[in-house]
Formats: C-alpha cells, sequence, structure tokens
C-alpha cells in the first residue's frame, strides 16, 4: 500500500518542478509576480505573498491553507487576509490572489505574467481578439484590483469547467487536473499569442554623444534600443501603465525628459523631498536610464515592459490604467508589504 504522506510529497515535488519551470522563463513570471497552487484533499498549497516562483526547488515558499475554510468565506464579504486559514508554520503569508485559486474547481492552477498575454490583453477590442484566436471557450476578465475584488467578477464570469482565463491589462490563468497537460497549454497559449506580432520597426535614433545623468546608468545594449527616440505614440507608453506589476516595481509611467539638464533638474527636486526615485528614468533620443539603487524586481519588471512594448500594436486603441486605479494599487496594504519583502 502507497504511503499517504509519500503520495502527497511527491505530488508537491512535482508541482514544484513546474513551479520552478514557469519561475525561470522570464517571458512568463517576473520577480515576485504570478502564483501556482495544488489542491490536496481539504488543504491548498499556494505561493507566498512577494517570494519568486523560480525558487520553488531551493526555498521554502508555498503556504499550506484551509481550502474549505476559503471557499466558504469566497461567498461573503471577505477581504484580503487570509491568516486564520493559514495551516503551514514558515511564517510567509499567502498570495494576495488566493481567494481566485480557491473558487478555480480544479487541482491545479497557475498563474503568469505572459509577456504575450498582457500584449494582447491591453487594447479596447482585446476580448473580441482573443476569442478569436483562442476559441470562444476562454474567460475573458475585465480589469479589476487583484485579491478578493478579482475573485468576485470571476464568479459569474467562469464555470467548472473553464480552464483558460484572460484577465485583462494583467494576466492568464490556466487550470486542470492534470499537471503536465496544464503546463503545457499554458505554454501553447503564450506561444500561440507570441506568434501573432512582434514590432522590430520602431523609429529609432542613434545615439548622440555621451551624457551625464546623476545617480543613473544607461542601459546601453541593443534589447533596450527602442528607448532611444522621440516617437510620441511609445512617449507616452513610456509615461503610462499598464499592469498592476508595472504600477508596483516601475512607478505610475516613466519620466520623460527632453535633455539630461532636465532630468537632472527632477532628480534635484525629487532629493530635496527626500522621496524615493523612480528606478528608471528616459530622455529622448538617448534611452533608458537606471537607476543606481534599482532593485532586482524592477530590473526583471522593465524588461518585462520591453518585451511588452515589442508586441504592441500602436494602431489599436490601448487601456491605460487610471490614476484612480493607480492609486488603489500602491495604496494597497498587500501590495505594501509585497515591495517590503522585495
Amino acid at each position: 500500500m502507497v504511503n499517504i504522506n509519500s503520495s502527497i510529497e511527491e505530488e508537491l515535488q512535482k508541482f514544484k518542478e513546474i513551479s520552478f519551470k514557469l519561475g525561470s522563463n522570464k517571458n512568463l513570471v517576473q520577480a515576485a509576480g504570478g502564483n501556482t497552487s495544488i489542491k490536496i484533499n481539504d488543504s491548498m498549497y499556494i505561493k507566498a505573498s512577494g517570494t519568486w516562483l523560480q525558487d520553488s526547488l531551493n526555498k521554502d515558499i508555498f503556504v499550506e491553507v484551509n481550502l474549505k475554510s476559503i471557499q466558504k468565506k469566497i461567498n461573503d464579504e471577505i477581504d484580503d487576509n487570509f491568516v486564520e486559514d493559514i495551516i503551514s508554520t514558515n511564517d510567509l503569508r499567502p498570495s494576495t490572489e488566493t481567494s481566485f485559486h480557491a473558487l478555480i474547481k480544479f487541482k491545479y492552477v497557475l498563474h503568469v505574467h505572459s509577456t504575450s498575454t498582457i500584449a494582447n490583453a491591453v487594447y479596447a477590442n482585446s476580448e473580441k481578439l482573443l476569442k478569436e484566436q483562442l476559441g470562444k471557450d476562454i474567460a475573458f476578465v475585465p480589469y479589476i484590483r487583484p485579491g478578493v475584488p478579482l475573485t468576485n467578477r470571476m464568479k459569474s464570469l467562469i464555470n467548472s469547467d473553464t480552464q483558460i482565463i484572460i484577465l485583462e491589462n494583467h494576466g492568464l490563468i490556466v487550470a486542470g487536473d492534470n499537471l503536465e497537460k496544464t503546463y503545457e497549454l499554458l505554454i501553447n497559449i503564450h506561444n500561440e499569442l507570441d506568434s501573432l506580432y512582434y514590432n522590430d520597426a520602431f523609429p529609432i535614433y542613434d545615439k548622440e554623444g555621451e551624457i551625464d545623468v546623476s545617480g543613473y546608468v544607461l542601459k546601453n545594449t541593443e534589447k533596450y534600443s527602442i528607448y532611444r527616440t522621440s516617437d510620441q505614440k511609445l512617449i507616452k507608453i513610456f509615461s503610462k501603465s499598464l499592469y498592476p506589476d508595472h504600477v508596483i516595481f516601475l512607478g505610475p509611467g516613466i519620466p520623460v525628459f527632453k535633455s539630461a539638464n532636465d532630468a537632472n533638474s527632477f532628480i534635484i527636486e525629487i532629493n530635496k523631498k527626500e522621496i524615493n526615485l523612480p528606478p528608471f528614468l528616459i530622455i529622448e533620443k538617448y534611452g533608458l536610464f537606471q537607476s543606481n539603487s534599482c532593485i532586482d524586481a524592477a530590473s526583471e519588471m522593465i524588461d518585462c515592459f520591453t518585451e511588452i512594448l515589442l508586441r504592441l500594436r500602436l494602431d489599436n486603441e490601448i487601456k491605460y490604467f487610471t490614476q484612480e486605479q493607480e492609486n488603489e494599487l500602491l495604496n494597497w496594504d498587500a501590495e505594501i508589504y509585497r515591495q517590503t519583502i522585495n
């Protein structure tokens, strides 16, 4: 007879291996973004808030919670605090998105911030485009703040058979009862959307000599050449925000300046106020500059944003976050906690 504990350990190990694979692919998961879960009996194991999926195999990043208790709460007016439902004792908080993992009935739930998905989920007509491409069986969820508000919105938009969920201006959820098939489905969706469009013909300027920006260094590789522009369509995108982790780790838009003098004057004023400098800023025609104090999470997030930029169709109407939506994220206790960990 198979030992039950041994069987559970084997299931968890395979789940962690898939979580690691997802977290190691930066076009799927960046920094502390994304989360995965597995339901076993009356428990759900879910990635802890602020942890990185790429650490699934070498760190204790999963929290065991009481599944039935959370599922019961989903029908009530609940907040994002699931402390009383934690079973494990590793002093970690469950993901802010624990409630939608519990809402979805499948054993495995994989949520990623796929660059190709986000790039195709930020248009005014994204739902139509995505259902034409992926089929009408997908669920498309209009943007709302992650956490319990998102779960409440999902209630009326998914059913027990829904395996593919596109979150507007946010990402992708794929669920299933077979781990390998669920992972393969997620990869296939990402790849299919990734093949739709790639723009390598942006108007890029040759760098006009060296300039000095106090406390910042130029990201001077071909990968970031898209930022060496004065194209106003691109400048508008640079200065807006498109998805939650964009706001959290890059701020509500990257500051764009006409000259190094303008940028340095801005930095002086920010320092006088004794507030944090933005991790990145842009000087038209020169490119992207990274703060000397930029954290790893922000560095990964600018790479994500860059990959999304290259997949945007500039002739489509783009839906940016409003200031109200940005403030809702920046002032959310759960996100403040996640930032302190990172």
